[in-house]
Parts: structure tokens; C-alpha cells; sequence
């Protein structure tokens, strides 16, 4: 019986849970305050890999036009002219198939002749 009082005094003495950190109220670890992840862009922003290959300036109005047929590859409006980047890495590719699911908009100047419709994109 003497046993039984003091495991069950002792259960008591123990802490019931971490308590309530900094980390609780601003979201998991490493996302920081921002409230969005290291890497990931805005909602609605131009998503980080392909903000790179505009170029060292990003246009105040960035139009990407994206095949369906392939993730490995865009077309940049960059200047006023359609510029194909293509040899995208699995995570560029991951992103081009993110635009392929934003609504189209109309394209600013005519289109490259690819054989195929390209899904253009606005990025605000």
C-alpha cells in the first residue's frame, strides 16, 4: 500500500505536458512569423524558382506561358519577347505544374508557334 502512495505522489510531481512555448503561438518550427515556409512564395506570387529565370530584374507584370505536354520548360515574357528556359530541376518542374492549375490570361503580345495552345500566366 505504501508502494502504491508513492508512485502515485511521485506521477504527481511530474510535469503533465511541455507547457506552452514561443513556438505554440507562432505556427511549427521553422516557419518563423512570416507565416509562410522558408522557400515557398505568397499566396498568389510568383513562385520562387521561376521568379529566377526572369532574370536579375523580375517585370512589373510577369507573364509565364507553360506547354502542357512538358513541366521541364517555360516561355519568359521577358521585354516584350517570348523567351524559352528549359533542363528545369524536379522542383521547378513541381512548380510549372502548380501554374498549369492558375487561371490563364490573355498574353500581351502574340504567342511562339509551338503545336500547341500554351496556358499563360499573370503573377501579380
Amino acid at each position: 500500500m505504501l508502494l502504491q502512495v508513492l508512485i502515485a505522489t511521485s506521477l504527481l510531481a511530474l510535469p503533465q505536458g511541455r507547457g506552452h512555448d514561443k513556438r505554440d503561438h507562432d505556427g511549427p518550427p521553422g516557419h518563423g512569423r512570416k507565416g509562410v515556409p522558408p522557400g515557398l512564395a505568397k499566396k498568389g506570387g510568383l513562385p520562387p524558382g521561376l521568379a529566377k529565370k526572369f532574370g536579375p530584374r523580375l517585370p512589373e507584370r510577369p507573364y509565364i506561358a507553360v506547354d502542357p505536354r512538358y513541366t521541364d520548360r517555360a516561355w519568359f515574357l521577358i521585354e516584350g519577347r517570348w523567351e524559352l528556359r528549359q533542363g528545369f530541376s524536379v522542383g521547378l518542374q513541381a512548380e510549372v505544374r502548380d501554374t498549369l492549375r492558375l487561371p490563364a490570361a490573355p498574353p500581351p503580345v502574340p504567342l511562339p508557334r509551338v503545336g500547341m495552345d500554351l496556358h499563360v500566366v499573370l503573377f501579380n
